[in-house]
């Protein structure tokens, strides 16, 4: 046999009371895989920590930009609905009108349909208007009621 300083037999070589784990370093040299396992997990936990504060961050600037956007949705639905009442506004008018006009036979007052009544005095004077000139409103009929306001009455009937 050759000259070296391990023994022929391996059984006869070893002591009973050795350590498994010292048995694994001598013949594997496991010392150096534990060492790169231990690295290995201490660079997954350190890459853990910093995409978790990466994502954590990214949560809050997602939930600032939708708090924003519902401020502006609300912003927004205000603004909406103050321009539908104003589209309600102005489209109502005209709507009103030809619909009384259509519908109801309804007409704006000319000059001889119209009376004044002044307040605190219980009779008012109607201007009798002819077909010969408007302009002439100095013929007038006796006082009548001042909550009558019908043209087709005569003034005689209103007044006993």
């Amino acid at each position: 046999m050759a000259i070296s300083d391990k023994p022929a037999n391996r059984r006869t070589a070893t002591p009973y009371n050795t350590d498994v784990g010292e048995l694994f370093v001598r013949r594997f040299n496991v010392v150096s895989i534990y060492v790169v396992v231990l690295l290995l997990l201490a660079a997954t936990i350190v890459w853990s920590g910093i995409k978790t504060a990466e994502e954590v961050q990214q949560y809050h600037q997602d939930y600032k930009t939708l708090q924003d956007m519902k401020k502006q949705e609300r912003k927004l639905q205000v603004e909406h609905q103050r321009l539908l009442i104003e589209q309600q506004t102005f489209s109502a008018t005209p709507q009103i009108a030809s619909r009384a006009v259509a519908e109801l036979g309804m007409y704006s007052p000319t000059l001889k349909d119209k009376l004044i009544i002044q307040p605190g005095v219980a009779t008012a004077l109607v201007p009798v208007v002819t077909e010969d000139s408007d302009e002439d409103m100095s013929d007038v009929i006796g006082p009548r009621a001042s909550t009558d306001i019908s043209p087709e009455e005569p003034a005689t009937e209103a007044g006993q």
